[in-house]
């Protein structure tokens, strides 16, 4: 054989030899990288979740019907007022007074301007009445009712989870709202935003998989020592758990996680 084609042989085999290595490496490295979880039953929360935003149930607003001009304020945004004080007189007309006790949260015209007919001139808010407006998608919404369980989470002290309850559930021009009725600090004001999650249901036996290991709706298992895959029907999911409704798991059946991908410092 002549050297050279010998050489190119050995060279050959080489290559081979190392691809082979390397995808050996390649697979038990991703063994050995592998988690698995076995299924579990335990309790389970099916929770609704959605954005809620802090309003007030008692609020008071001073419009006109006519275009008059502002004689006099005697508040500002901000003032705490009493049942029965002047608020705003328009040239010509009567003063406005405070219907009840509360925070004047807008004043939308000086002293001699002019306010249009229908134009919010003035508001004034009881902040004691504080509620959580959040809106629902549809499916969700059918699962709403009156009296369930709520967590309530604000962005800026995510430490705190307040508990409260849906107050009332309904539609606005094809919205679908529910009132949340939950004990709200003074420093929590209208127009601030927070994490609602609505308890709609809570389960104490399920039949539980890791969330994170369901694609599509089928997770990998390990039976007798041979991986398949099963398809799942799921329910609700809390936290890092999903409960399992239907699907072909047994006693000893071990899920495939795949390893959490690090992230880059």
């Amino acid at each position: 054989m002549h050297p050279w084609l010998k050489n190119r042989r050995i060279q050959m085999a080489a290559v081979v030899a190392a691809v082979v290595l390397a995808v050996l490496v390649a697979v038990l490295w991703r063994t050995n990288n592998l988690e698995y979880v076995e299924p579990r039953h335990g309790p389970i929360v099916d929770a609704i979740y959605g954005l809620g935003k802090v309003k007030t149930e008692r609020f008071y607003e001073v419009k006109l019907g006519v275009a008059l001009t502002v004689e006099r304020l005697y508040v500002r945004e901000g003032d705490r007022v009493l049942r029965g004080k002047p608020l705003v007189r328009f040239e010509g007309a009567a003063e406005f007074r405070a219907p009840f006790s509360g925070t004047v949260t807008l004043i939308a015209f000086q002293e001699a301007q002019s306010v249009f007919p229908q134009q919010t001139a003035l508001r004034l808010d009881d902040l004691s009445t504080k509620y959580i407006e959040v809106s629902l998608e549809q499916q969700g919404a059918l699962r709403v009712r009156p009296g369930q369980p709520v967590k309530v989470v604000f962005e800026g002290i995510r430490g705190e989870v307040l508990q409260g309850q849906v107050a009332t559930v309904f539609s606005r021009n094809d919205e679908f709202l529910a009132h949340i009725k939950v004990p709200l600090a003074d420093n929590i004001l209208p127009g601030m935003t927070a994490d609602v999650a609505i308890e709609a249901g809570k389960r104490d036996n399920a039949l539980l998989v890791p969330a994170a290991a369901i694609t599509n709706g089928r997770v990998t298992i390990v039976r007798d020592g041979k991986r398949e895959t099963v398809k799942l029907r799921i329910g609700g999911i809390d936290g890092k758990w999903a409960e399992v409704l239907e699907g072909d798991l047994r006693d000893g059946d071990r899920v495939v996680m795949k390893p959490e991908k690090k992230k880059e410092s």
